[in-house]
Protein backbone atom coordinates (compact mmCIF):
# COMPACT_ATOMS: atom_id res chain seq x y z
CA UNK A 1 0.00 0.00 0.00
CA UNK A 2 1.72 3.29 -0.92
CA UNK A 3 0.90 5.55 2.53
CA UNK A 4 2.38 8.50 0.33
CA UNK A 5 -0.61 9.72 -0.32
CA UNK A 6 -1.85 8.70 3.31
CA UNK A 7 0.13 11.30 4.17
CA UNK A 8 0.11 14.13 1.75
CA UNK A 9 -3.82 13.90 2.17
CA UNK A 10 -3.25 13.93 6.10
CA UNK A 11 -1.20 16.82 6.02
CA UNK A 12 -3.95 19.19 5.74
CA UNK A 13 -5.40 18.57 9.51
CA UNK A 14 -2.93 20.38 11.60
CA UNK A 15 -4.06 23.26 9.25
CA UNK A 16 -7.51 22.41 9.28
CA UNK A 17 -7.73 21.83 13.18
CA UNK A 18 -5.69 25.49 13.50
CA UNK A 19 -8.27 27.33 11.63
CA UNK A 20 -10.97 25.48 13.22
CA UNK A 21 -12.18 27.89 16.20
CA UNK A 22 -10.69 31.45 14.53
CA UNK A 23 -13.67 32.88 14.78
CA UNK A 24 -18.07 32.75 15.34
CA UNK A 25 -20.36 33.95 13.58
CA UNK A 26 -23.18 36.08 14.85
CA UNK A 27 -23.50 38.42 17.69
CA UNK A 28 -22.04 37.30 21.36
CA UNK A 29 -24.51 37.41 23.96
CA UNK A 30 -24.31 40.04 26.51
CA UNK A 31 -27.06 39.78 29.45
CA UNK A 32 -29.48 42.96 29.10
CA UNK A 33 -29.99 45.54 31.47
CA UNK A 34 -32.84 45.95 33.87
CA UNK A 35 -34.60 48.49 35.54
CA UNK A 36 -34.51 47.39 38.84
CA UNK A 37 -36.45 49.74 41.90
CA UNK A 38 -34.41 50.69 44.38
CA UNK A 39 -36.89 49.58 47.36
CA UNK A 40 -40.24 47.90 47.83
CA UNK A 41 -43.11 50.24 47.69
CA UNK A 42 -45.95 48.18 49.72
CA UNK A 43 -43.61 46.25 52.51
CA UNK A 44 -44.61 46.64 55.88
CA UNK A 45 -42.90 49.17 57.82
CA UNK A 46 -39.52 47.52 59.42
CA UNK A 47 -40.45 48.10 62.67
CA UNK A 48 -44.06 46.17 62.04
CA UNK A 49 -43.04 43.40 60.87
CA UNK A 50 -39.47 40.88 61.27
CA UNK A 51 -37.46 40.11 58.16
CA UNK A 52 -35.69 37.29 57.87
CA UNK A 53 -33.45 35.61 55.34
CA UNK A 54 -35.47 33.12 53.77
CA UNK A 55 -34.36 29.06 53.91
CA UNK A 56 -34.01 27.26 50.77
CA UNK A 57 -36.79 25.17 52.22
CA UNK A 58 -39.42 28.25 52.52
CA UNK A 59 -42.50 26.49 53.68
CA UNK A 60 -40.74 25.36 57.04
CA UNK A 61 -40.71 29.20 58.42
CA UNK A 62 -44.53 28.10 59.45
CA UNK A 63 -43.14 25.40 61.87
CA UNK A 64 -45.23 22.41 60.81
CA UNK A 65 -43.98 19.13 60.56
CA UNK A 66 -47.36 17.80 58.91
CA UNK A 67 -46.99 19.98 56.04
CA UNK A 68 -43.51 19.67 55.52
CA UNK A 69 -44.11 16.19 55.53
CA UNK A 70 -46.53 16.90 53.00
CA UNK A 71 -44.19 18.65 50.49
CA UNK A 72 -41.64 15.97 50.84
CA UNK A 73 -44.37 13.80 49.09
CA UNK A 74 -45.12 16.67 46.62
CA UNK A 75 -41.72 16.14 45.38
CA UNK A 76 -41.33 12.62 45.26
CA UNK A 77 -44.48 11.86 43.12
CA UNK A 78 -46.04 14.75 41.80
CA UNK A 79 -46.45 13.62 38.10
CA UNK A 80 -46.04 17.52 37.03
CA UNK A 81 -42.50 17.62 38.46
CA UNK A 82 -41.80 14.11 37.06
CA UNK A 83 -42.71 15.81 33.38
CA UNK A 84 -40.27 18.56 34.02
CA UNK A 85 -37.68 16.79 34.77
CA UNK A 86 -38.00 14.19 31.84
CA UNK A 87 -37.78 17.61 29.52
CA UNK A 88 -35.07 18.63 31.25
CA UNK A 89 -33.37 15.27 30.63
CA UNK A 90 -34.41 16.02 26.72
CA UNK A 91 -32.81 19.04 26.41
CA UNK A 92 -29.61 17.51 27.95
CA UNK A 93 -29.70 14.66 25.23
CA UNK A 94 -30.48 17.10 22.60
CA UNK A 95 -27.29 19.33 23.93
CA UNK A 96 -24.95 16.18 23.63
CA UNK A 97 -26.07 15.28 20.34
CA UNK A 98 -25.12 18.98 19.48
CA UNK A 99 -21.99 18.87 20.63
CA UNK A 100 -21.01 15.32 18.91
CA UNK A 101 -20.64 17.37 15.86
CA UNK A 102 -17.52 18.32 16.84
CA UNK A 103 -15.96 14.97 16.28
CA UNK A 104 -15.95 12.99 12.72
CA UNK A 105 -18.91 11.27 11.90
CA UNK A 106 -17.83 7.51 10.79
CA UNK A 107 -19.67 4.57 9.33
CA UNK A 108 -18.69 0.82 9.14
CA UNK A 109 -20.33 -0.48 5.94
CA UNK A 110 -19.48 -4.42 4.80
CA UNK A 111 -21.79 -6.95 2.30
CA UNK A 112 -21.70 -9.97 0.74
CA UNK A 113 -23.42 -11.82 -1.95
CA UNK A 114 -24.29 -12.60 -5.37
CA UNK A 115 -23.38 -9.84 -8.18
CA UNK A 116 -24.38 -9.95 -11.62
CA UNK A 117 -23.23 -7.23 -14.30
CA UNK A 118 -25.47 -6.42 -16.97
CA UNK A 119 -23.55 -7.68 -20.22
CA UNK A 120 -25.88 -5.85 -22.86
CA UNK A 121 -24.45 -2.73 -21.29
CA UNK A 122 -21.13 -3.25 -21.26
CA UNK A 123 -21.16 -5.86 -24.35
CA UNK A 124 -17.42 -5.20 -24.95
CA UNK A 125 -16.14 -6.57 -21.60
CA UNK A 126 -15.15 -9.39 -20.51
CA UNK A 127 -16.54 -11.02 -17.25
CA UNK A 128 -14.76 -14.16 -16.21
CA UNK A 129 -17.05 -15.02 -14.16
CA UNK A 130 -20.53 -13.43 -14.23
CA UNK A 131 -22.54 -13.64 -11.99
CA UNK A 132 -19.79 -13.57 -9.42
CA UNK A 133 -19.95 -13.74 -5.28
CA UNK A 134 -18.80 -9.89 -4.19
CA UNK A 135 -16.72 -8.83 -0.72
CA UNK A 136 -17.50 -5.79 0.44
CA UNK A 137 -15.84 -3.75 3.60
CA UNK A 138 -14.90 -0.43 4.32
CA UNK A 139 -15.60 2.44 6.48
CA UNK A 140 -15.79 6.19 5.85
CA UNK A 141 -15.51 9.08 8.03
CA UNK A 142 -16.50 13.10 7.90
CA UNK A 143 -15.56 15.78 10.16
CA UNK A 144 -17.39 19.65 9.70
CA UNK A 145 -14.38 22.07 10.41
CA UNK A 146 -16.05 24.19 12.51
CA UNK A 147 -14.14 27.46 10.62
CA UNK A 148 -16.76 29.73 10.75
CA UNK A 149 -18.38 28.57 14.50
CA UNK A 150 -21.52 27.27 13.07
CA UNK A 151 -21.20 24.61 15.48
CA UNK A 152 -20.22 26.32 18.64
CA UNK A 153 -23.17 28.49 18.23
CA UNK A 154 -25.15 25.45 17.54
CA UNK A 155 -23.95 24.08 21.12
CA UNK A 156 -24.60 27.26 22.48
CA UNK A 157 -27.90 27.37 21.61
CA UNK A 158 -28.74 23.98 22.71
CA UNK A 159 -26.82 24.69 25.95
CA UNK A 160 -29.14 28.20 26.65
CA UNK A 161 -32.62 25.87 26.17
CA UNK A 162 -31.03 23.18 28.46
CA UNK A 163 -30.62 26.22 31.00
CA UNK A 164 -34.01 27.48 30.43
CA UNK A 165 -35.41 24.07 30.52
CA UNK A 166 -33.63 23.26 34.56
CA UNK A 167 -35.23 27.03 35.56
CA UNK A 168 -38.65 25.77 34.36
CA UNK A 169 -38.15 22.78 36.47
CA UNK A 170 -37.12 25.10 39.43
CA UNK A 171 -40.32 27.38 38.67
CA UNK A 172 -43.00 24.08 38.59
CA UNK A 173 -41.17 23.38 41.68
CA UNK A 174 -41.73 26.35 43.28
CA UNK A 175 -45.52 26.47 42.05
CA UNK A 176 -46.49 23.00 42.99
CA UNK A 177 -44.60 24.00 46.58
CA UNK A 178 -46.80 27.08 46.85
CA UNK A 179 -50.08 25.43 45.34
CA UNK A 180 -49.61 22.40 48.25
CA UNK A 181 -48.68 24.89 50.98
CA UNK A 182 -51.68 27.23 49.86
CA UNK A 183 -54.35 23.93 49.89
CA UNK A 184 -52.96 22.96 53.22
CA UNK A 185 -53.53 26.38 54.56
CA UNK A 186 -57.37 26.16 53.16
CA UNK A 187 -57.53 22.54 54.43
CA UNK A 188 -56.70 24.16 58.14
CA UNK A 189 -58.92 27.08 57.23
CA UNK A 190 -61.86 24.93 56.72
CA UNK A 191 -61.63 23.05 60.04
CA UNK A 192 -60.90 26.10 61.97
CA UNK A 193 -64.38 26.82 60.33
CA UNK A 194 -66.08 23.86 61.44
CA UNK A 195 -64.75 24.25 65.09
CA UNK A 196 -66.21 27.70 65.12
CA UNK A 197 -69.29 27.02 63.71
CA UNK A 198 -69.67 23.88 66.37
CA UNK A 199 -68.78 25.94 69.18
CA UNK A 200 -71.24 28.58 68.42
CA UNK A 201 -73.77 25.62 67.66
CA UNK A 202 -72.93 24.42 71.60
CA UNK A 203 -73.68 28.45 73.14
CA UNK A 204 -77.10 28.19 70.81
CA UNK A 205 -78.33 24.70 72.50
CA UNK A 206 -77.58 26.47 75.38
CA UNK A 207 -79.34 29.44 74.26
CA UNK A 208 -82.94 27.33 73.12
CA UNK A 209 -82.51 25.57 76.46
CA UNK A 210 -83.03 28.75 77.87
CA UNK A 211 -85.84 30.29 76.08
CA UNK A 212 -87.74 26.97 76.60
CA UNK A 213 -87.22 27.31 80.33
CA UNK A 214 -88.31 31.15 80.38
CA UNK A 215 -91.41 29.88 78.25
CA UNK A 216 -92.49 27.07 80.19
CA UNK A 217 -92.08 29.71 83.52
CA UNK A 218 -94.01 32.07 81.26
CA UNK A 219 -91.75 34.57 81.78
CA UNK A 220 -90.80 34.78 77.61
CA UNK A 221 -92.69 34.08 74.39
CA UNK A 222 -93.03 31.30 72.28
CA UNK A 223 -91.53 33.37 69.42
CA UNK A 224 -88.14 33.57 71.30
CA UNK A 225 -87.81 29.64 71.24
CA UNK A 226 -88.81 29.67 67.46
CA UNK A 227 -86.20 32.05 66.99
CA UNK A 228 -83.60 30.26 68.84
CA UNK A 229 -84.16 26.95 67.50
CA UNK A 230 -84.09 28.88 64.04
CA UNK A 231 -80.67 30.19 64.66
CA UNK A 232 -79.15 26.98 65.66
CA UNK A 233 -80.59 25.02 63.06
CA UNK A 234 -79.13 27.30 60.39
CA UNK A 235 -75.15 27.35 62.25
CA UNK A 236 -75.88 23.79 61.93
CA UNK A 237 -76.36 23.58 58.16
CA UNK A 238 -73.15 25.36 57.72
CA UNK A 239 -70.87 22.20 58.55
CA UNK A 240 -72.01 19.67 56.42
CA UNK A 241 -70.77 21.75 53.23
CA UNK A 242 -67.94 23.04 55.12
CA UNK A 243 -66.87 19.02 55.79
CA UNK A 244 -67.63 18.60 52.02
CA UNK A 245 -64.80 21.18 51.31
CA UNK A 246 -62.54 19.55 53.59
CA UNK A 247 -62.79 16.08 51.80
CA UNK A 248 -61.99 17.83 48.25
CA UNK A 249 -59.35 19.68 49.55
CA UNK A 250 -57.94 16.38 50.92
CA UNK A 251 -58.44 15.06 47.69
CA UNK A 252 -56.55 17.98 45.89
CA UNK A 253 -53.78 17.57 48.22
CA UNK A 254 -53.57 13.52 47.74
CA UNK A 255 -53.51 15.19 43.48
CA UNK A 256 -50.53 17.09 44.50
CA UNK A 257 -48.53 14.10 46.14
CA UNK A 258 -49.14 11.90 43.36
CA UNK A 259 -51.12 9.60 45.35
CA UNK A 260 -54.80 7.74 45.28
CA UNK A 261 -57.46 9.72 47.12
CA UNK A 262 -57.36 8.50 51.07
CA UNK A 263 -53.49 8.60 51.47
CA UNK A 264 -53.66 11.84 53.26
CA UNK A 265 -56.74 11.11 55.49
CA UNK A 266 -54.15 11.78 58.31
CA UNK A 267 -54.88 15.70 58.05
CA UNK A 268 -58.57 15.19 58.25
CA UNK A 269 -57.67 15.33 62.21
CA UNK A 270 -58.39 19.35 62.84
CA UNK A 271 -55.09 21.21 63.49
CA UNK A 272 -54.61 24.59 63.70
CA UNK A 273 -53.89 27.62 60.96
CA UNK A 274 -50.23 27.97 59.79
CA UNK A 275 -48.87 31.16 61.03
CA UNK A 276 -45.37 32.56 60.31
CA UNK A 277 -43.71 35.48 62.11
CA UNK A 278 -40.88 36.66 59.77
CA UNK A 279 -41.40 37.87 56.19
CA UNK A 280 -38.46 36.95 53.23
CA UNK A 281 -35.66 39.27 53.44
CA UNK A 282 -35.69 40.20 49.85
CA UNK A 283 -34.54 43.35 48.29
CA UNK A 284 -35.67 44.12 44.37
CA UNK A 285 -32.17 42.85 43.04
CA UNK A 286 -32.66 39.73 44.49
CA UNK A 287 -35.60 38.45 42.38
CA UNK A 288 -33.55 38.93 39.69
CA UNK A 289 -31.66 36.12 40.90
CA UNK A 290 -34.09 33.91 43.06
CA UNK A 291 -37.07 34.16 40.76
CA UNK A 292 -36.78 30.97 38.24
CA UNK A 293 -38.68 32.12 35.63
CA UNK A 294 -36.74 35.48 35.36
CA UNK A 295 -33.78 33.33 34.58
CA UNK A 296 -35.70 30.86 32.82
CA UNK A 297 -36.58 33.84 30.33
CA UNK A 298 -32.44 35.00 30.35
CA UNK A 299 -31.85 31.97 28.90
CA UNK A 300 -34.16 31.63 26.42
CA UNK A 301 -32.23 34.69 25.17
CA UNK A 302 -29.15 33.64 25.39
CA UNK A 303 -30.68 30.48 23.09
CA UNK A 304 -32.13 32.50 20.52
CA UNK A 305 -29.32 34.86 20.54
CA UNK A 306 -27.06 31.81 19.61
CA UNK A 307 -29.23 30.64 16.67
CA UNK A 308 -27.97 34.05 14.52
CA UNK A 309 -24.84 32.67 14.54
CA UNK A 310 -26.03 29.26 13.47
CA UNK A 311 -28.32 31.14 10.62
CA UNK A 312 -25.19 33.42 9.47
CA UNK A 313 -23.03 29.92 9.33
CA UNK A 314 -24.95 28.50 6.77
CA UNK A 315 -23.98 31.84 4.15
CA UNK A 316 -20.40 30.36 4.51
CA UNK A 317 -18.71 27.30 3.07
CA UNK A 318 -18.55 24.75 4.80
CA UNK A 319 -15.63 22.62 4.61
CA UNK A 320 -15.05 18.81 5.93
CA UNK A 321 -12.24 16.48 6.07
CA UNK A 322 -13.15 12.94 4.58
CA UNK A 323 -12.10 9.45 4.28
CA UNK A 324 -12.99 6.32 3.51
CA UNK A 325 -11.39 3.04 3.25
CA UNK A 326 -12.52 -0.11 1.47
CA UNK A 327 -11.93 -3.80 0.56
CA UNK A 328 -13.70 -5.20 -2.08
CA UNK A 329 -13.27 -8.30 -4.52
CA UNK A 330 -15.02 -11.28 -6.07
CA UNK A 331 -12.63 -13.90 -4.76
CA UNK A 332 -12.65 -14.32 -1.14
CA UNK A 333 -9.07 -15.60 -0.83
CA UNK A 334 -8.08 -11.88 -2.24
CA UNK A 335 -10.01 -9.91 0.51
CA UNK A 336 -7.31 -8.62 2.38
CA UNK A 337 -4.98 -8.48 -0.30
CA UNK A 338 -3.42 -5.28 -2.31
CA UNK A 339 -5.83 -5.12 -4.80
CA UNK A 340 -8.89 -5.11 -2.89
CA UNK A 341 -7.84 -2.00 -1.07
CA UNK A 342 -9.26 1.18 -2.08
CA UNK A 343 -9.03 4.67 0.01
CA UNK A 344 -9.83 8.35 -0.19
CA UNK A 345 -8.81 11.31 1.92
CA UNK A 346 -8.72 14.44 1.57
CA UNK A 347 -10.64 17.87 2.38
CA UNK A 348 -14.72 18.77 1.13
CA UNK A 349 -16.24 22.07 0.06
CA UNK A 350 -19.91 22.52 0.38
CA UNK A 351 -20.85 25.81 -0.05
CA UNK A 352 -25.00 26.63 -0.87
CA UNK A 353 -24.29 29.48 -3.61
CA UNK A 354 -27.56 29.89 -5.23
CA UNK A 355 -30.38 30.30 -2.10
CA UNK A 356 -28.48 32.83 -0.14
CA UNK A 357 -32.13 35.63 -0.14
CA UNK A 358 -33.61 32.29 1.69
CA UNK A 359 -30.87 32.05 3.99
CA UNK A 360 -30.29 35.81 4.43
CA UNK A 361 -33.68 35.85 5.46
CA UNK A 362 -33.50 32.97 7.63
CA UNK A 363 -31.18 35.33 10.01
CA UNK A 364 -33.35 37.90 10.02
CA UNK A 365 -36.15 35.64 11.35
CA UNK A 366 -33.66 34.66 13.78
CA UNK A 367 -32.85 37.95 14.92
CA UNK A 368 -36.55 38.81 15.01
CA UNK A 369 -36.68 36.24 17.49
CA UNK A 370 -34.23 37.25 19.59
CA UNK A 371 -35.77 40.92 19.62
CA UNK A 372 -39.05 38.83 20.76
CA UNK A 373 -37.28 36.87 23.40
CA UNK A 374 -35.44 39.92 24.90
CA UNK A 375 -38.91 41.93 25.22
CA UNK A 376 -40.50 38.50 26.76
CA UNK A 377 -37.44 38.74 29.53
CA UNK A 378 -38.40 42.33 30.10
CA UNK A 379 -42.32 41.57 30.42
CA UNK A 380 -41.51 38.73 32.80
CA UNK A 381 -39.13 41.14 34.96
CA UNK A 382 -41.53 43.93 34.63
CA UNK A 383 -44.37 41.26 35.92
CA UNK A 384 -42.25 39.72 38.38
CA UNK A 385 -42.02 43.13 40.26
CA UNK A 386 -45.61 43.79 39.98
CA UNK A 387 -46.48 40.87 41.63
CA UNK A 388 -43.97 41.11 44.44
CA UNK A 389 -45.57 44.76 44.62
CA UNK A 390 -49.25 42.92 45.24
CA UNK A 391 -48.25 40.23 47.43
CA UNK A 392 -46.49 42.90 49.57
CA UNK A 393 -49.95 44.93 49.41
CA UNK A 394 -51.96 41.91 49.84
CA UNK A 395 -50.27 40.56 53.26
CA UNK A 396 -50.27 43.73 54.27
CA UNK A 397 -53.97 44.20 54.37
CA UNK A 398 -54.29 41.07 55.43
CA UNK A 399 -52.65 41.25 58.46
CA UNK A 400 -54.41 44.73 59.56
CA UNK A 401 -57.75 42.86 58.61
CA UNK A 402 -56.80 40.27 61.34
CA UNK A 403 -55.82 42.67 63.84
CA UNK A 404 -59.30 44.40 63.97
CA UNK A 405 -60.83 40.88 63.55
CA UNK A 406 -59.70 39.46 66.02
CA UNK A 407 -61.09 42.82 68.24
CA UNK A 408 -64.12 42.44 66.92
CA UNK A 409 -64.78 38.54 67.98
CA UNK A 410 -63.22 39.59 71.64
CA UNK A 411 -65.79 42.35 71.81
CA UNK A 412 -68.82 39.93 70.00
CA UNK A 413 -67.83 37.16 72.80
CA UNK A 414 -68.25 39.80 75.77
CA UNK A 415 -71.66 40.88 74.02
CA UNK A 416 -73.09 37.61 74.03
CA UNK A 417 -71.67 37.02 77.50
CA UNK A 418 -74.03 40.01 78.69
CA UNK A 419 -76.83 39.99 76.16
CA UNK A 420 -77.52 35.85 78.16
CA UNK A 421 -76.69 37.78 81.15
CA UNK A 422 -78.99 40.58 81.11
CA UNK A 423 -82.04 38.42 79.20
CA UNK A 424 -81.76 35.51 82.37
CA UNK A 425 -83.00 38.33 84.62
CA UNK A 426 -85.12 40.08 82.29
CA UNK A 427 -83.50 43.18 81.75
CA UNK A 428 -83.28 42.50 78.13
CA UNK A 429 -85.64 40.65 75.20
CA UNK A 430 -84.03 38.08 73.40
CA UNK A 431 -83.58 39.91 70.11
CA UNK A 432 -80.35 41.20 71.37
CA UNK A 433 -79.33 38.28 72.56
CA UNK A 434 -80.03 36.78 68.91
CA UNK A 435 -78.50 39.24 67.67
CA UNK A 436 -75.16 38.79 69.57
CA UNK A 437 -75.22 35.05 68.51
CA UNK A 438 -75.19 35.75 65.17
CA UNK A 439 -72.51 38.32 64.96
CA UNK A 440 -70.23 36.21 66.77
CA UNK A 441 -70.63 33.65 64.67
CA UNK A 442 -70.07 35.52 61.44
CA UNK A 443 -67.32 37.39 63.27
CA UNK A 444 -65.32 33.92 64.15
CA UNK A 445 -65.82 32.27 60.44
CA UNK A 446 -64.94 35.55 59.18
CA UNK A 447 -61.62 35.43 61.99
CA UNK A 448 -60.65 31.50 60.70
CA UNK A 449 -60.88 32.63 57.07
CA UNK A 450 -58.93 35.92 57.77
CA UNK A 451 -56.25 34.00 59.31
CA UNK A 452 -55.88 31.34 56.60
CA UNK A 453 -56.07 34.45 54.23
CA UNK A 454 -52.92 36.34 56.22
CA UNK A 455 -51.03 32.70 56.05
CA UNK A 456 -51.92 32.31 52.53
CA UNK A 457 -51.13 35.79 51.21
CA UNK A 458 -47.32 35.03 52.86
CA UNK A 459 -47.14 32.06 50.34
CA UNK A 460 -47.90 34.13 47.55
CA UNK A 461 -45.04 36.70 48.84
CA UNK A 462 -42.52 33.95 49.37
CA UNK A 463 -42.88 32.86 45.68
CA UNK A 464 -43.18 36.23 44.55
CA UNK A 465 -40.01 36.63 45.31
CA UNK A 466 -38.42 33.37 43.93
CA UNK A 467 -38.75 31.23 47.10
CA UNK A 468 -35.87 30.92 49.41
CA UNK A 469 -32.37 32.97 48.82
CA UNK A 470 -30.70 29.86 49.13
CA UNK A 471 -32.58 27.80 45.99
CA UNK A 472 -31.16 24.21 45.14
CA UNK A 473 -30.43 24.34 41.39
CA UNK A 474 -31.57 21.40 38.80
CA UNK A 475 -28.98 18.92 37.93
CA UNK A 476 -26.79 20.61 35.57
CA UNK A 477 -25.98 19.08 32.05
CA UNK A 478 -22.95 17.00 31.17
CA UNK A 479 -19.41 18.78 31.46
CA UNK A 480 -18.74 20.31 28.77
CA UNK A 481 -15.96 18.55 26.02
CA UNK A 482 -12.42 20.53 25.74
CA UNK A 483 -13.23 21.64 22.44
CA UNK A 484 -16.24 24.17 23.51
CA UNK A 485 -14.00 25.39 26.39
CA UNK A 486 -11.59 26.27 24.09
CA UNK A 487 -14.09 27.53 22.26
Amino acid sequence: MDTTKWKRSARVLPLSLALAGCMSVGPDYKAPDSPVPETWRNAPEASSQALSPAPAAWWTVFGDEALDSLVSRVHANNQSLAAAVATMDSYAAQLNMTRAEWGPAVALSGKTGTDRQPEAVHAKTAYPDNPAWLYDAGFSLQWELDLWGRVRRSVEAARGTLEASEQDLLDTRLSLEAQAVSEYIQLRTLQQQIAYAKQNAALQEESVKITHGRFDAGLASELDVHQAEMNLAYTRSTIPPLEAEVAASLGRLSVLAGELPGALDALAEPAPVPSAANLPDAVPADVLRRRPDIRAAERRLAAQTAKIGVAEGDLFPKFSLNGAFSLSTTYSDQFFQEPARGFFLGPAVDWTVFATGRLRNRVKAEEAAARAAAAAYRQTVLAAFAECETAFAAYRGAVQSLEERRRSVEAARKSVELAAHLYKNGLTDFQNVLDMLRQLSGYEDSLAQTQGAVASRLVDLYKAVGGGAAAETAPAAAEEPAAEAAG
